[in-house]
């Protein structure tokens, strides 16, 4: 009887869960479609932005921005907080630490994040993770900060390491190099002056000065990456909790159908027990009144 109590507690335990999975299912799958729905694509504004950077002849500038540097590294890591996500977290975790050099700095989005590194004895700059309604406001402040450690030469090469989305079923851990980043500005050579063949070249008019516009369209750019980087993240972290999700629930399926398959056994077998103690019972007191009357 103990066995059959015992089964019985673990189908229902199992039903229960398996209603639960699904509910949270259906809330990942809901805000998916609402992250998929309300993304926000700048394709205009990226095409304008690469005019920009090809117009512009760096010439023999030299800028913190632009050239590779002996300084430590800044990697900046982003992970989710949300639930059911400890493989991604793992992976990008395990992204980081190949990418990783004595004394590079490390910048962490994400609680989660932060107590992987934490638990590594590794020290690290800390931000909330990113919102699933992303603000103008947090992507500010994480582009201030790298922009910062850059110009005070507190960092040299700066790199993000996040979740990118491929599709629903796919998601791969991208690694995005933000500096230096003279590779959005073409490389120009200089026509030669020839008396058969004069080219006159069209000039371009850079006002108030070369290095505050590098300056201020690297500034834009990098607000851009961020803020495209973060809604890849998010759209990344509910698909693969929805496929997470959709896992555990085969296999609370497949728990279910073994619990029912052995509670039904058990309860054939209390149900035979019971039968055969009835049995013996009437076969004893048969025997015990048969030699009651022979007396």
């Amino acid at each position: 009887m103990a066995k059959l109590i015992k089964v019985r507690e673990e189908l229902q335990f199992n039903r229960e869960m398996t209603g639960i999975i699904n509910v949270l299912k259906g809330v990942a799958v809901s805000e998916f479609a609402r992250l998929q729905r309300g993304r926000k694509r700048f394709d205009e504004f990226e095409a304008y932005l690469k005019n920009f950077f090809q117009i512009v002849d760096l010439g023999n500038l030299s800028h913190v921005f632009l050239e590779d540097s002996s300084i430590p590294a800044n990697i900046v890591v982003i992970t989710s907080d949300i639930g059911f996500l400890g493989k991604l977290n793992i992976s990008i975790i395990a992204a980081v630490f190949e990418q990783y050099k004595q004394d590079d700095q490390l910048t962490v989005i994400g609680k989660q994040g932060g107590r992987y590194i934490e638990g590594m004895a590794k020290e690290f700059s800390y931000f909330p993770g990113v919102s699933d309604n992303i603000s103008f406001g947090e992507v500010e402040r994480l582009r201030d900060y790298v922009i910062k450690q850059v110009v005070e030469k507190k960092a040299g090469r700066t790199i993000i390491i996040y979740p990118h989305f491929v599709s629903f079923g796919i998601q791969e851990i991208q690694i995005f190099q933000l500096f230096p980043c003279r590779f959005l500005f073409s490389e120009k050579t200089k026509s030669k002056d020839n008396k058969d063949n004069e080219v006159e070249e069209e000039r371009v008019i850079i006002e108030p000065s070369l290095k505050r516009i590098v300056e201020y369209l690297i500034r834009v750019w990098t607000g851009y990456i961020i803020y495209t980087i973060f809604q890849e993240s998010k759209l990344s972290e509910w698909a693969a909790r929805v496929i997470h999700l959709e896992g555990s629930s085969d296999e609370l399926k497949r728990q279910v159908k073994e619990a029912r398959f052995r509670y039904f056994r058990a309860l054939h077998e209390n149900s035979d027990r019971n039968i055969r103690e009835i049995f013996s019972s009437t076969m004893a007191l048969g025997h015990a009144r048969q030699v009651k009357y022979e007396k």
